[in-house]
């Protein structure tokens, strides 16, 4: 009997569709700010690759960095021009495996396991004129252009409120913009935007619209709570990609866990497997 590979024993709903992939590089574009947007050749995951799905990055050959690393699957592109279907990977530099992935040129190889976790869980149909909110924080608004094509099919109107430290961390934007989505800003520094924090917005679209319908949030945990607190206190569906360090993102070294509440009592949850994605009412922050 041919072995199974680890992640069809740990993940069983989605078995059926994890691929440990060898990609190729097709472009790696500085986007400034030490932002880079990451396309690869894969088209076994883009095929399969939800919004909300992660893939676990890994340098062909190579043991430094040792572990692998958890990135959202930014986007989706088919086949055409020559190309296969493809992923593509929006990160920032922050250490030593970002500023290796930042170097990568067309036609070298990536090892990718993916996709992984669990999706968003998003609505077959939007009521008429209905908003969907999307939050994000920093370099969480790389999780949302996979998003935003399936809300459009719902019927959903859709807006990005998009928070940074400053505006240099404000990157992709113009992507919203082409698909027609508003993006709202603020930054900590007063850099663009309004100077403050990404709730204040939610806090306004809230009041000024009484056609809200689901919110989703990405970004540091820090602004998932508050996310959190203003979304349940008006009563909204509200998911949430929860960010964490990863050993595996498979489930098996238990490294990634965050508390959630049951039925008089709580648990913990693997955010790389029963998430990243989860409900605002069930996280547990303290």
């Amino acid at each position: 009997m041919r072995p199974r590979h680890p992640a069809a024993i740990m993940i069983p709903s989605f078995r059926s569709s994890v691929h440990d992939h060898t990609t190729r590089v097709s472009e790696n574009r500085d986007l400034g700010g030490s932002h880079f947007l990451l396309t690869l050749e894969a088209e076994p995951i883009a095929v399969s690759a939800r919004p909300g799905h992660f893939v676990m990055l890994r340098f062909d050959g190579c043991l430094d960095p040792l572990l692998p690393r958890p990135m959202s699957v930014c986007n989706v592109l088919p086949p055409g021009g020559g190309h296969p279907g493809r992923i593509q990977i929006l990160h920032k530099v922050v250490g030593k495996g970002t500023a290796r992935l930042s170097t990568l040129k067309p036609g070298e190889r990536l090892q990718v396991l993916g996709p992984l976790g669990r999706p968003f869980e998003t609505p077959a149909s939007g009521e008429g004129g209905s908003l969907a909110v999307m939050v994000a924080g920093g370099i969480g608004v790389a999780i949302f252009p996979l998003l935003v094509p399936q809300l459009k099919r719902a019927g959903y109107e859709s807006v990005l409120l998009f928070g940074a430290r400053s505006s240099r961390d404000l990157v992709h934007r113009d992507w919203f913009a082409r698909q027609g989505v508003p993006v709202r800003t603020a930054t900590e520094d007063g850099s663009e935007g309004r100077r403050g924090l990404v709730t204040e917005l939610l806090g306004e679209t809230l009041a000024s619209r009484t056609s809200v319908g689901p919110i989703y949030a990405c970004g540091p945990r820090a602004m998932l709570q508050a996310v959190s607190g203003v979304a349940n206190a008006a009563g909204k569906p509200t998911w949430l990609s929860l960010e964490s360090y990863m050993g595996c993102g498979i489930g098996a070294c238990l490294g990634c866990v965050t508390r959630v509440r049951r039925e008089r009592t709580w648990a913990y949850q693997r955010i790389c497997v029963e998430g990243p994605t989860f409900s605002s009412t069930e996280v547990l922050w303290e």
